[in-house]
């Protein structure tokens, strides 16, 4: 199979430069601002389980800015951030080719805005639990974990995703497929909205942030309430999740999320279609979530205050 890659960042950088390194045609859709450093001098990844290696331009692995690029690829990985994805869905839309589309982004509302414009029949779920972020332009540091799980919005096993999960296996991508898709969605949701926003009104990694008794009981409150909303959409996510999520992995302790790494950059943060998104599905069902309330109006404060 032939795969695009929108989003050359963090995310996209490495699940594209692993299956570029492993040999498959790989084209990869990034902004003009970027493009030619990666023409010039190609994708780098530098990863503690992968080692350091550069996927320089060829006819096996394009950089290119034109979406009309990916007319020959059958899946597309779609890497941006939450609030692009309606306008960069709306240029893939133009696009002849019918090429399947895996949201590999943060939130819950992007396979609905795929669907919306593409066809539900394209759209193929994914969390990605990976530590990952772009070092400079053209350079992808790979600092922790690297999951990539991957399904069919209906749960179902297709041919299609066994064939990009045994592909992606090939290129040593840890993946898996899932059978519930959405519950993985609301699994990863309920990380990304204690973590992330949590972690800009802090300024601290996921570390520090679980070793102090009082930060750590807000981050547990903050997914209780993502649990609650789940639960009024028929997902049963786990309070043994939470408290896995309470002890974290060794290698993310001294990690800082994207959303703090983009923040400190003075890049736009992904806030609406993390918590926004969650405060959004809480409304819909009449569900009370006043820590989420409390993070996201203090975020977008803060956010306010850097562009003043």
């Amino acid at each position: 199979m032939k795969y695009g890659v929108v989003g050359v960042g963090g995310v996209g950088g490495f699940y594209g430069g692993m299956l570029a390194k492993g040999g498959f045609e790989t084209v990869f859709v990034t902004k003009k601002k970027y493009l030619s450093v990666l023409k010039d001098k190609g994708l780098t990844v530098e990863s503690y389980k992968h080692g350091t290696f550069t996927i320089e331009e060829s006819e096996r692995a394009v950089f290119t800015d034109s979406y009309d690029a990916l007319k020959d690829c059958d899946v597309v990985l779609l890497c941006v951030k939450s609030y692009d994805t309606e306008n960069v869905v709306k240029e893939l839309s133009k696009v002849s080719r019918r090429f399947a589309v895996i949201s590999v982004q943060n939130g819950i509302e992007n396979e609905e805005i795929i669907s919306r414009y593409l066809g539900a029949d394209r759209v193929i779920g994914a969390t990605a639990f990976i530590g990952s972020y772009v070092k400079e332009s053209g350079t992808i540091v790979h600092e922790a974990a690297g999951l990539l799980e991957i399904g069919e919005m209906d749960g179902s096993v297709t041919d299609r995703v066994k064939q990009i999960a045994d592909d992606m296996k090939e290129a040593g991508i840890e993946v898996r497929i899932s059978k519930d898709i959405n519950y993985t969605l609301w699994k990863k949701l309920m990380w990304n909205v204690a973590f992330n926003p949590y972690s800009v009104v802090t300024g601290a990694t996921v570390g520090q942030m679980l070793e102090f008794e009082h930060t750590r009981s807000i981050l547990r409150n903050l997914m209780v309430e993502c649990k609650k909303v789940a639960a009024a959409y028929g997902v049963a996510l786990k309070d043994s999740t939470i408290e896995g999520y309470l002890k974290s992995s060794p290698d993310l302790m001294g990690y800082k999320t994207s959303m703090l790494l983009d923040f400190e950059r003075g890049k736009p943060i992904e806030i609406e279609g993390i918590t926004g998104a969650l405060i959004r599905k809480a409304k819909g069902k009449e569900v009370l979530v006043p820590y989420n309330e409390c993070v996201y109006g203090t975020v977008k404060f803060l956010d306010r205050l850097r562009k003043m």
